[in-house]
This record gives C-alpha cells, sequence and structure tokens, in this order.
C-alpha cells in the first residue's frame, strides 16, 4: 500500500498511532531485535530504540526534551523545563512506567547524571583537562530509528519521531481523557492547536457513535409478552 501523505507548511506531516496493536508491534519490533541481538552494544542500541518510543509514548514530550532526559529527569516525579517555551513539566510517573525505566537503567548501569539515549562518544576540554563524554543520539538519528521501525511493522502513513508525542494525545482522547487536560499537558495556550496534533477525524466520531449505546442491557430488560385481547 503506498505510503499516503499530509503536509502541513509545506513539509511532511507525521501521524499518531491510532491502531493500539500497532503501538504493540512496534515495541515488540524492538525487544525481538534486543533479545535476538548476539552483542552487548547491539542489545543496548535494540533497548534504547525501544526506550526512546516508550519513553515517547508515555510523556509526550517533544524531540529536544525527550533525548536531552538523563536518569535523575525520571526518578518517580518528571520536573522539567520545556526547551521550546520555557514551561514547566511537573507530574508523578505511572508506576509501570517508572519501573521499566529503573529496569533499563540498571540493566546497562546508566547513572543519574548520564543521558537515558545514549549515542556517540566525544571528548570536552576543561580548565586544560581533557574528558570523555557521551552525548545523546540526534534528533535525525532518533527520527530514523522510528521512522524505520514503522516501515518495519508495516505503518503506511508518515510515521517519524514527533509521531510518539501525537499518539499519546490520540490514545489519551481515545481513552475518555478531558481534551483541556490534554491541552494542559502539552502546555498549549490554544485547544486548536492541540487538536492539530490527535488528528481525531470523522472516522473517529464515527466509530464512536456506532459504539455508544444508552439503554438497558439484555439482563435487565423485563420479558415482553404481546397481548393477545
Amino acid at each position: 500500500m503506498a505510503r499516503r501523505v499530509k503536509t502541513f507548511g509545506g513539509q511532511e506531516e507525521t501521524l499518531p498511532i491510532k491502531n493500539p496493536k500497532q503501538i504493540e508491534a512496534l515495541l515488540s519490533h524492538f525487544l525481538i531485535k534486543r533479545d535476538k541481538s548476539k552483542s552487548d552494544i547491539k542489545k543496548y542500541q535494540w533497548d534504547r530504540n525501544y526506550m526512546i518510543c516508550l519513553v515517547g509514548f508515555n510523556t509526550a514530550f517533544r524531540a529536544e526534551d525527550l533525548l536531552q532526559l538523563r536518569k535523575k529527569d525520571l526518578n518517580g516525579y518528571v520536573h522539567i523545563k520545556e526547551n521550546k517555551t520555557g514551561k514547566m513539566q511537573n507530574f508523578r510517573m505511572n508506576k509501570d512506567f517508572y519501573q521499566e525505566v529503573i529496569e533499563y537503567c540498571e540493566r546497562w548501569g546508566i547513572t543519574d547524571n548520564e543521558y537515558l539515549f545514549m549515542g556517540q562518544k566525544k571528548s570536552q576540554t576543561y580548565d586544560g583537562k581533557t574528558y570523555p563524554i557521551i552525548l545523546p543520539i540526534t534528533r535525525q538519528q532518533a527520527h530514523r530509528i522510528v521512522s524505520r521501525a514503522g516501515d518495519a511493522i508495516g505503518i503506511d502513513y508518515v510515521f517519524g519521531l514527533h509521531s510518539l508525542r501525537k499518539t499519546f494525545g490520540y490514545q489519551y482522547l481515545k481513552n475518555g481523557g478531558n481534551p483541556e487536560t490534554l491541552m494542559k499537558m502539552y502546555n498549549h495556550d490554544d485547544y486548536e492547536y492541540t487538536k492539530r496534533y490527535t488528528h481525531w477525524g470523522i472516522e473517529d466520531a464515527e466509530a464512536d457513535r456506532e459504539a455508544m449505546y444508552i439503554g438497558l442491557k439484555n439482563s435487565h430488560k423485563q420479558k415482553f409478552t404481546k397481548s393477545t385481547k
């Protein structure tokens, strides 16, 4: 099937995952690759890629905030300042999500001040001394990782790093979340802007209407017999 392209401002616009089965397929793709890898470096890379998506889905952070996260930023309670807006993000982490982060850090010995998603090793000179540092992967690298994984599981729409943030919003609304609360989660000032992220369309409204029924369930109905008089 041909990839469906939508544009916004002259650029291809990434879309959220609407089907929960595709979310499961995407995350499973990384774990299968990790578990089949022979070397520790490959195992780490696939595990890291899995965590990029998991953390992206569950925080809805923009790429620049997501990739700059350190272990200490996800210590059960998130408290960061957004790079783009300068606004604060403060929230308690879901227990299952927090446990995943802790186990990932323990597997690879990631310390409080280290980046969650490490990439290239470089050196930095300070006061005449050179120190080795490991920088986080770049936005371009992360986008390729997510996009290629989408291709691998058969996603046929424009899918990339920013789709993780959008998927959070769509799934939040799909599960009955409050639109105004979502706007605050995104730190948006205008709900029209938030709606553009979620891509809630007419097909979603039609599906919800079909699933909606207000009335008595069969088990509560009284047996009706037509009078013969």
